[in-house]
């Protein structure tokens, strides 16, 4: 029961982060998405599977240091990862507000995420925990912002 509240509270982290805001102007080599919606998966794909440079790189400029510290500070909780399933496919991404001419958007993430740790099974309901995902287009690729 503790691994799954560990990992719980990890998993809400991860997607709380995506949300919040920074002030570094660095540039970002590479990542991206074509679409919000593959920008927003992909992030939350590479942080379940500890790849913290993969995940950054679908991250705004302005968030990239930010999200680095942050991320720095969780390495007990990606250690207590390896012996977890985490599994997205129930999380649907939906855009809810865009502005074309700003470059930005704003997705909704509803559904469950399915967690697996040894033979224990849960499902994490992420529709109440946060209300939505800001992107932005940068380079003609959208990055969670």
């Amino acid at each position: 029961m503790k691994s799954f509240l560990l990992v719980s509270l990890f998993i809400l982290m991860s997607i709380l982060t995506a949300c919040g805001g920074g002030d570094s102007n660095a540039p970002i080599v590479g990542g991206g998405a074509d679409t919000p919606q593959d920008a927003v998966e992909q992030f939350l794909r590479a942080v379940f599977a500890g790849e913290i440079e993969r995940a950054i790189s679908f991250v705004c400029n302005a968030q990239r240091e930010p999200m680095r510290l942050t991320y720095a500070e969780m390495g007990a909780a990606y250690a207590a990862l390896e012996e977890v399933t985490v599994d997205l496919s129930g999380l649907a991404y939906e855009i809810t507000s865009e502005d074309v001419d700003a470059g930005t958007t704003v997705i909704a993430i509803t559904g469950d995420v399915r967690v697996v740790v040894g033979t224990e099974e849960r499902l994490i309901n992420v529709d109440e925990r946060f209300k939505t995902v800001n992107l932005r287009q940068e380079d003609e690729l959208w990055r969670v912002c």
